[in-house]
């Protein structure tokens, strides 16, 4: 990758990017940025030292290196930054749009029909790189972080883009640590590869039965309007026996229960067009838990 050169003085005077604050952001601020006349967003990391710097770094080059095998969808960062002659960042191009989180929990300016095709999007998004794995040299990408946080929608194009991608699976990297044994995954054996660390928890290593579980729990948090990943195991159950009892579709709640199941888990994005307004309406959790105390 090309590395981009700037004084300590030229880094004070970019403007920084605000971020809502229901948005994760954990490793990095972001900033506008200008490189010959082009609109890009510059990543500042947190962590520049260390194995985590080092893996980073390594990514980086990977999706640089693996950058035409990757669906228009995903944004690849394009240039190292260096401050002083120190990396201290990257860059990747702007992506003009909303943040899919800011349009997923508004139910007043986006219809839920709005809101839906954009999941659909991503789970589309999902087959084409299932597709890539089977067809291409780049057989191991996984999205890893993969939440609506990390997405951005174009309204006018209709369009989503990805752009987190630096904490990426790919190549022989060690993907980012975003999936915790703490969650759901914990209740099935043998299923979600897990790696112990030495401070008594483990995470979950990315492949395509953990994006594929990150994509439906975004489906899921988006029905409940909820946090669906630590929810006890029992009360996840009766969660699904609800949306059953309000009609959801059963292919789609198979699809759920499957999470928690020994076989792989499915891209159910071709069943979101079953969600009615109504059913869309009483699987949020407000409304759950008040048919829960009657």
């Amino acid at each position: 990758m090309k590395v981009i050169n700037l004084s300590k003085k030229q880094f004070s005077n970019l403007e920084k990017i605000n971020i809502p604050e229901y948005v994760s952001n954990t490793e990095a601020d972001l900033y506008d940025f200008k490189y010959k006349r082009q609109s890009k967003v510059l990543k500042a990391l947190y962590t520049l030292n260390g194995q985590d710097f080092a893996n980073k770094l390594y990514t980086l080059e990977m999706l640089d290196y693996y950058k035409d095998y990757l669906p228009e969808e995903c944004i690849i960062p394009d240039s190292l930054v260096a401050v002083n002659n120190t990396i201290t960042a990257f860059t990747m191009p702007k992506v003009d749009g909303i943040n899919l989180k800011t349009i997923l929990i508004n139910n007043y300016q986006y219809t839920k029909e709005e809101q839906v095709y954009y999941l659909q999007l991503i789970g589309q998004l999902l087959e084409k790189l299932c597709n890539m794995r089977k067809y291409t040299r780049l057989n191991n990408f996984y999205i890893n972080d993969l939440h609506a946080g990390n997405f951005v929608v174009n309204p006018i194009n209709k369009t989503i883009s990805s752009v987190d991608l630096d904490s990426s699976k790919i190549a022989n990297n060690d993907g980012a640590r975003y999936l915790f044994n703490k969650s759901l995954v914990n209740s099935v054996q043998g299923k979600y590869n897990i790696r112990e660390t030495s401070i008594g928890y483990g995470y979950v290593e990315a492949d395509e039965n953990s994006d594929l579980y990150c994509y439906n729990l975004m489906i899921l948090e988006y029905l409940s309007g909820s946090n669906i990943d630590n929810m006890d195991l029992s009360l996840y159950y009766n969660y699904i026996e609800y949306l059953r009892y309000i009609g959801i579709n059963e292919d789609l709640l198979s699809s759920f229960l499957q999470l928690l199941s020994n076989k792989d888990n499915i891209n159910p994005y071709h069943l979101l067009n079953t969600l009615t307004d109504e059913q869309l309406f009483r699987a949020k959790a407000n409304v759950y838990n008040k048919v829960k105390r009657k």
